[in-house]
């Protein structure tokens, strides 16, 4: 058998695990889809790799890298499911997790709880340390303390260690000493100090994210440990994990660091939404990621994704690299219900994966956003998954009909009120990223993928007047096929508040020096070649006074003019808040990724096959398009469109991982590599 190269990528979600792989001479494309294993998700990632290995033909030795998308570290927050852990940090600093900001959750509701605070208080303690605003010491550490405070940890059993003091974004001597004694005293702990992880200010968002990380350490260790171990019995070596940024990071790191995988699935769709409309360069992207329990929104500007270091996790901020994603509770399996008012909603509540919507006939009884689409005849009425998961249309009829009943309405309207509702929560977050932002969201292209993304694209295109929604080759796996086209990525950013003055170009370069030598030290611990390695920088800025400040990309050059800086900031600020001011510019955060191994996969372009699809049509279904409106949609198996085919609306486009609707005043266009763009006729 002649050898194979092949990259593969996987992505866990609530529902489905999704696997792409790619032959990296030929550019054949290889996906499977499978339920996750809720209770280890390696058993699903392990057990549909081994099935598309003998499907196509290959081995584990024939696999050059194995990328992985996760959510273990993500349900863990979620389900407050951690670690045992102690805080050692500055004196006067010790309630600081309880204290937190003035902001409150909700600014109306004096019930709101705020989250569980994660180090109880026996297990919190001060150290006499201190640094200045500087990051000058100003009291040493005591030796002999930090010991005793260690045998107490170590009394209490405590499995995981946070080191958080005050200023130690500057300076993390004080840091430093304490973990070589916590490193040598007690090295079965899960340990993480502040410093490795972020070096801005903010000490509770500092806090915060540590907390998370050593919370969530032992058992994200643990399921990283036993999935290399898992993938190297069949022969997978080279293994990365998805970092929220958009790049790779060695599992390993991964190990140190599991925070940094929370938001890791949602963010490689972003990447391979990217990725593919660059090829055919469509820049400006509205991505809309809709998979069973939830609906991901994000925003690509100028061929680069919206990026934030401030993220919200379950209630608790987190200061780490991240793509600005904004996630609501709507997806296939989100379920519809009746307030206290009469009215109707649409999740965030979710049947998940078991039992899911009633039409699995697994036991779920609770109308959900997939048994409105049976009802209406938009979902295949027999199979989903191109045969593999039999569905009962008639429970999905049930679960619709007892919620109509409750209502008082017929069977039919309630299924598309339940479509409209879902419809109308999203255009509400793709407004609060698009028009909030200063953007108008009918300048951009869709791109909808996810299991239930094509499912809603045309009817979102309409409701905003946006002119054209791309549907990619495999939808429902694209936070996979994104995997394959990451590169490794880490992101340095170091707090230093300074204003922007005609004689500042000295301290950019100074400070700009100490992040590119972080960033090649990474490099070389990566192993990554010379002629693989690239850079993007950022400044964080704001006006002086404010609280809040805003990402700016510059290049090295532009260091070197201060007013280049400032048009630079106040292009940006204007766009947010449609005015500017002559305020000093304060310069908050100096930023640099670091990216490197970027190999992309060979794409195979398809041949022109001209306009006519017919080759393609399976048959036709009845379509309820409401106010009493029936119409014939045509269907199309999508594995047997080509290049060129147009398919005029109304039509429904099957395939093995996802639906695709478009409406009678659209069509669809393949392109070469086989997307499909749906405009309006």
């Amino acid at each position: 058998m002649e050898d194979r190269t092949i990259r593969i990528g996987v992505d866990v979600g609530g529902t489905n695990t999704d696997i792409c792989a790619i032959d990296e001479k030929s550019g054949e494309l290889m996906v499977y889809k499978l339920p996750s294993s809720l209770h280890d998700q390696s058993a699903a990632v392990v057990e549909g790799v081994k099935v598309i290995a003998e499907q196509y033909g290959f081995t584990g030795e024939d696999v050059s890298r194995f990328m992985h998308g996760t959510t273990v570290a993500t349900n863990a927050i979620l389900e407050g499911r951690g670690a045992k852990t102690a805080l050692i940090t500055t004196g006067g600093f010790r309630d600081l997790l309880e204290i937190g900001r003035q902001k409150r959750p909700d600014l109306y509701d004096i019930q709101a709880d705020k989250p569980r605070t994660l180090v109880t208080r026996d297990l919190r303690f001060e150290v006499g340390e201190r640094l200045n605003y500087r990051g000058e010491v100003v009291r040493e550490i005591d030796d002999a303390e930090v010991e005793r405070i260690v045998e107490e940890i170590k009394a209490k059993g405590a499995e995981a260690v946070v080191v958080t003091l005050l200023n130690a974004y500057l300076n993390p001597e004080n840091e430093q000493k304490i973990k070589a004694v916590l490193e040598e005293k007690y090295p079965e702990a899960f340990l993480t100090i502040s410093s490795d992880l972020s070096k801005q200010f903010r000490e509770y968002e500092r806090l915060c994210g540590t907390v998370l990380n050593s919370f969530v350490g032992p058992e994200v260790k643990k399921y990283m440990n036993n999935l290399k171990k898992t993938l190297e019995s069949i022969g997978i070596r080279s293994t990365y994990i998805n970092h929220s940024n958009g790049g790779l990071m060695s599992i390993d790191e991964s190990m140190k660091f599991p925070v940094k995988t929370a938001l890791s699935g949602p963010a490689a769709g972003v990447v391979g939404a990217q990725y593919i409309t660059n090829l055919i360069n469509e820049k400006d992207l509205i991505t809309v990621d809709i998979g069973g329990t939830s609906t991901d929104i994000s925003l690509v500007v100028d061929g680069r994704f919206e990026a934030s270091d401030e993220k919200t996790i379950s209630g608790y901020p987190v200061r780490i690299p991240s793509i600005d994603i904004s996630t609501i509770g709507a997806g296939g399996g989100s379920i519809g219900w009746i307030d206290s008012g009469g009215i109707l909603k649409v999740g965030p509540q979710s049947a998940g994966a078991n039992p899911g919507p009633a039409c699995y006939n697994l036991g779920g009884k609770e109308a959900t956003i997939t048994d409105a689409r049976v009802v209406l005849g938009h979902l295949n009425q027999e199979n989903l998954l191109a045969g593999r998961l039999p569905i009962k249309a008639e429970n999905s009829r049930k679960a619709v009909g007892a919620l109509a009943e409750k209502i008082d309405m017929e069977l039919l309207e309630t299924a598309r009120g339940i479509i409209s509702v879902s419809n109308s929560n999203i255009v509400k977050e793709i407004k609060n990223v698009t028009v909030a932002k200063g953007y108008n969201p009918s300048e951009f292209c869709l791109v909808a993928f996810g299991g239930s993304g094509p499912l809603h694209a045309a009817e979102l295109m309409e409701e905003m007047s946006i002119q054209k929604a791309l549907i990619p080759k495999t939808p429902g796996l694209l936070a996979a096929y994104g995997l394959l086209t990451e590169n490794m990525r880490r992101d340095f950013v170091q707090t230093y508040v300074m204003d922007i003055s005609d004689d500042c170009a000295a301290v950019l370069e100074k400070w700009f020096a100490v992040l590119e030598k972080d960033a090649e030290q990474w490099f070389d611990e990566e192993k990554i070649d010379q002629s693989l390695r690239s850079r993007e920088y950022f400044l964080d800025m704001r006006y002086k006074g404010q609280n809040h400040e805003i990402r700016v990309p510059i290049t090295m050059k532009d260091i070197a003019s201060a007013q280049t800086l400032r048009d630079a900031f106040t292009a940006a600020y204007e766009r947010l808040y449609s005015f500017s001011s002559k305020d000093t510019v304060q310069i908050v955060n100096f930023g640099l990724s670091a990216l490197g191994d970027i190999v992309y996969p060979v794409i195979v372009k398809d041949e022109y096959a001209g306009e006519d699809p017919s080759a393609a049509v399976i048959g036709s279904r009845h379509v309820y398009e409401g106010n009493g409106r029936y119409a014939d949609y045509t269907l199309y198996d999508r594995d047997l469109l080509h290049c060129g085919n147009v398919i005029q609306g109304p039509a429904i486009i099957e395939q093995m991982d996802s639906t695709t609707i478009v409406l009678s005043n659209q069509k669809a266009t393949v392109d070469e590599f086989l997307n499909m763009m749906i405009e309006r006729k």
